[in-house]
């Protein structure tokens, strides 16, 4: 989350031309030509000399933020160890999905339009909860265990009545 913060500030990375609320503006000479995509050369106003774009660290950091809070209030919530970790790759993975697809460079596989960073968080998020599938299924076809003081307290109980 605090890395992103010095990525933004940084302005290293950025999304397609935005006029939303959280928008930034970066200077033409202080990006590379080939980060400026069609679109954002169609919405330069003339005499102007930047360009205003999505800030996509910024999105990024207070993205992974909530999802920081939400694994925080379900801890209470788990089921099985490793849940937790699974949460974040998921949730981490369908960010990095949703950020990536807004970004301007993008190294795509070949030919195809896909960007390699997107593939990667959708197989994060599938694995993630492919896992935790298997493992509620593994945990409802497993015998339920008996604490050690369940077992102490069913033999003695035995022996009384014997």
């Amino acid at each position: 989350i605090i890395g992103r913060w010095g990525n933004f500030f940084n302005r290293e990375v950025f999304g397609e031309y935005s006029d939303g609320l959280l928008a930034m503006r970066l200077p033409i000479e202080a990006v590379r030509n080939r980060d400026i995509s069609e679109n954002l050369r169609a919405h330069i106003v003339e005499g102007t000399n930047y360009i205003q774009v999505h800030p996509t660290f910024l999105y990024e950091s207070a993205l992974n933020f909530l999802l920081l809070i939400f694994m925080y209030l379900y801890i209470k919530h788990r089921k099985f160890n490793g849940e937790i970790c699974l949460l974040y790759l998921g949730g981490y993975g369908i960010i990095r999905f949703f950020i990536e697809g807004i970004r301007t460079d993008q190294l795509k596989i070949g030919d195809t339009g896909i960007a390699v960073s997107q593939m990667l968080g959708i197989c994060l998020f599938v694995f993630a909860v492919a896992a935790d599938i298997a493992v509620r299924l593994w945990m409802a076809k497993k015998p339920a265990v008996q604490s050690a003081e369940e077992v102490s307290e069913k033999s003695s109980s035995q022996e009384k009545q014997n």
